[in-house]
């Protein structure tokens, strides 16, 4: 039984190790990142926004709001929310603020099907440039349309922005704002620093509005449809470029409960993508498409709030069983992990914040545990984050 459980934890630090020295790679490629050197072009390129939103009457009046007074000199820009279940006089302020509404109802309600209502029904609005992709609590950074214009402008056609907390009213979402800027860091700036395509993040996406309708057609995901975009974009071989000067502000998730829904919903979505994607990712890599399988690989990584957890526990059990080869082997895993994130977020993310911090890390392993028991719900039903406005 001990050789048993010697044998386990010796692969389990493996594929730790592997992924700890990946992420670490990655944030240490970060630190080599310099602002793209862009044309500030005076030409205007027609842009339409997209908003999916589901159930969020609150949060969708705050941010059209706000995005609108930004955007009401723009004549190139049009804003067009998708409403899916949201009440009939929601809709009405949302046209009289100025937004075009696209009322769908689904039997069962998903992002994609949302976004495909927009982009190849009947209704769709043609003639665009470009298309961003916003979620309902999104606001916009007031220089987004000079950047989207930038970077288009020299010739990305997927481009990700960046995606800055806008709430830090509790503990979890100070922790899931230091997550979000971990992974905008390494796998987005880092990757695209090592030549590999950025991640997709659900929004702050701006695409070439013709590849968006292509693509966005061939989506059927439930949960993950930026994973599902991730890998139709690489074995084009399109690559996706990150863009940290177009930025919106993103409500992060504030509770426990909430937290673990959503990153059960992602875990599935990952892992259901690996499995589909690793076979043809292994033949396009011998055709030359190492990003696609970059894509793919990148999709096995554990989950972020778990693998430390995992790791301590590793270090107390090889130390009581006496194998203290393993027990370092966890202890230098451990800190190479923490060290990367180290690296990438800065300080004042979190100086000032470190006793809340600690409190609420408890609760954010026990929102990592239960994530796992939401996973199996969600390959059949999109589970569902409610936005709340970001002054609430």
């Amino acid at each position: 039984m001990e050789l048993f459980i010697i044998l386990l934890s010796a692969i389990i630090l493996a594929y730790l190790l592997i992924s700890a020295a990946y992420q670490m790679i990655l944030a240490i490629a970060s630190k080599t990142y310099k602002n793209k050197i862009l044309t500030d072009s005076q030409a205007k390129i027609s842009l339409l926004i997209l908003v999916p939103t589901y159930r969020s009457d609150a949060a969708i009046l705050e941010s059209t709001r706000a995005n609108l007074s930004l955007i009401q000199s723009l004549t190139h820009v049009h804003y067009l929310i998708v409403a899916d279940s949201l009440q009939e006089h929601t809709k009405q302020s949302l046209r009289e603020m100025g937004a075009d509404v696209l009322s769908v109802s689904f039997a069962k309600s998903t992002k994609v099907k949302s976004i495909q209502a927009a982009m190849t029904g009947e209704q769709r609005l043609k003639g665009f440039d470009s298309v961003l992709i916003l979620d309902a609590d999104n606001v916009l950074h007031p220089d987004f349309y000079q950047a989207s214009i930038s970077y288009r402008f020299a010739g990305f056609q997927v481009i990700q922005g960046e995606r800055l907390p806008a709430n830090q009213n509790t503990g979890m979402a100070i922790l899931d704002g230091l997550s979000e800027k971990a992974n905008q860091e390494m796998l987005c700036k880092g990757a695209n620093q090592l030549g590999f395509s950025s991640k997709l993040t659900g929004s702050a996406m701006v695409f070439d509005y013709r590849l968006f309708e292509e693509v966005i057609a061939q989506c059927t995901a439930i949960g993950g449809f930026d994973k599902e975009l991730e890998l139709l974009l690489t074995a084009k071989g399109i690559p996706i470029q990150y863009a940290p000067e177009l930025a919106v502000y993103d409500e992060k998730v504030s509770s426990s409960a909430d937290f673990a829904k959503q990153r059960g919903r992602w875990l599935e979505s990952q892992y259901t993508f690996l499995k589909k994607s690793i076979k043809p990712a292994v033949r396009l890599a011998f055709r030359g498409n190492f990003d696609y399988l970059h894509k793919s690989l990148q999709l096995a990584l554990p989950p972020r709030v778990l693998a430390p957890l995992v790791l301590v526990l590793l270090i107390l059990t090889q130390a009581i069983l006496g194998n203290f080869l393993l027990a370092a082997g966890s202890l230098f895993t451990l800190l190479l992990l923490l060290g990367s994130y180290l690296i990438v977020i800065p300080s004042g993310m979190w100086r000032g914040k470190s006793t809340l911090i600690l409190q609420t890390m408890p609760k954010l392993f026990s929102a990592g545990l239960n994530s796992l028991t939401w996973m199996k719900r969600s390959k059949k039903e999109f589970l569902h984050t409610t936005h709340k406005p970001i002054n609430s």
